[in-house]
């Protein structure tokens, strides 16, 4: 039994399509923007509803008018 045998040595090449479907999951994520609701003020994602606001009415809030 040769040194060759038992390192590990590579089996076949992997191309950069496999590699690329391998390592897409660890790439770096964009940082969410995070925007206020125009109707209560939170904060919020974007494409999110806010459930404290109404979105008609800005100026009402918990459906209490003045």
């Amino acid at each position: 039994m040769d040194l060759q045998s038992v390192l590990a040595s590579q089996k076949n090449i992997v191309s950069r399509h496999k590699r690329g479907i391998r390592n897409g999951p660890k790439a770096l994520k964009p940082i969410p923007v995070i925007i206020r609701c125009k109707a209560c003020g939170r904060v919020k994602l974007p494409h999110f509803f806010c459930c404290s606001g109404e979105r008609g009415n800005p100026g009402a809030q918990n459906g209490t008018t003045n």
